[in-house]
């Protein structure tokens, strides 16, 4: 799974609609769909219950996936920041208030 993928399934997840998680990944509604797609058929199961067209929730796959995801994805993001800070010459970030 590449990391946008990850990125676009844990957008989804929270925010539990194709077209509001698109707007916030400024990609299309289609791609995410398709993205979701790929990721339910390589996993070979459903990861949101879209029986509902109004509103999608995630399935027990979905929700254990989500759980084990955050983690992982909130360190690599963290991992490639540091990376960025570290070829730019930085070596820590100053947080005030």
């Amino acid at each position: 799974m590449e990391v946008r993928d990850i990125e676009i399934f844990l957008t989804l997840a929270e925010e539990l609609h194709f077209g509001r998680a698109a707007a916030r990944l400024h990609l299309t509604q289609a791609r995410v769909s398709q993205v979701i797609g790929r990721q339910e058929r390589r996993l070979g199961g459903l990861l949101f219950d879209r029986s509902n067209r109004r509103q999608i929730r995630l399935t027990p796959l979905g929700r254990q996936l989500r759980a084990d995801l955050r983690p992982v994805y909130a360190n690599l993001r963290d991992s490639l920041e540091r990376a960025r800070m570290t070829a730019r010459g930085k070596t820590a970030r100053l947080r005030v208030g």
